[in-house]
């Protein structure tokens, strides 16, 4: 397997691994579905969510509590992938990662393969075309977010608000719980020291 792939992979989406048993095969072909929706069309709506979770709830199918994580988990595979020019990952390599590292079962492992590889034409084309429509970041700000109420424990579980403005004039906000802001901020400085490093390469102080 390309080692950079099993790495981004380890790094990216193996936190997430822990939400692993609620996946069910049901589960998992609606996440495929809206995954493919945000690829193709860039959006992920709340209510794009909601019909997802109703779609399961309908069909008699119990809803993962963690959903939304389970969500961004087959995104990240599905988008890490497709940065790849076809060929660099191997099906089978691909198959092994997904159930040696990530704790697919096989039957989870084997849908979710068949996905990416009978439609890669046509989802990297997509991928690539909203990759470069995407609005890019103008500014940023943030608070933190207190709920008062009758009970004390409320006041132990504050949340981080963040409030983007894109150059295309739209606002985007985005709530997380302590624990999840501190995984951003550590991917983010991750990032950060990694690139710190690629311009301290002697072949990049050339340019």
């Amino acid at each position: 397997m390309s080692s950079n792939f099993r790495y981004h992979m380890l790094k990216s989406v193996k936190p997430y691994s822990v939400y692993m048993p609620q996946l069910t095969k049901s589960s998992l072909r609606v996440l495929i579905q809206v995954s493919v929706h945000y690829i193709e069309t860039k959006k992920s709506s709340p209510d794009v969510l909601a019909l997802a979770i109703n779609k399961l709830k309908n069909a008699g199918h119990e809803v993962p509590k963690n959903f939304c994580e389970l969500f961004t988990m087959v995104l990240l595979i599905m988008q890490m992938y497709l940065r790849y020019p076809k060929g660099v990952v191997k099906d089978q390599e691909l198959r092994q990662c997904l159930t040696d590292d990530l704790s697919f079962t096989d039957v989870c492992a084997d849908d979710l393969t068949k996905v990416l590889l009978n439609h890669r034409t046509t989802l990297s084309r997509n991928f690539a075309e909203t990759k470069m429509e995407r609005a890019k970041m103008q500014d940023m700000q943030w608070r933190i977010n207190i709920s008062l109420s009758s009970s004390m424990a409320q006041l132990n579980k504050p949340t981080i608000v963040l409030h983007f403005k894109l150059n295309n004039g739209e606002y985007r906000t985005l709530e997380l719980p302590l624990t999840m802001f501190q995984r951003l901020r550590y991917s983010v400085a991750m990032l950060l020291s990694e690139l710190q490093a690629l311009q301290n390469r002697p072949v990049l102080k050339q340019f």
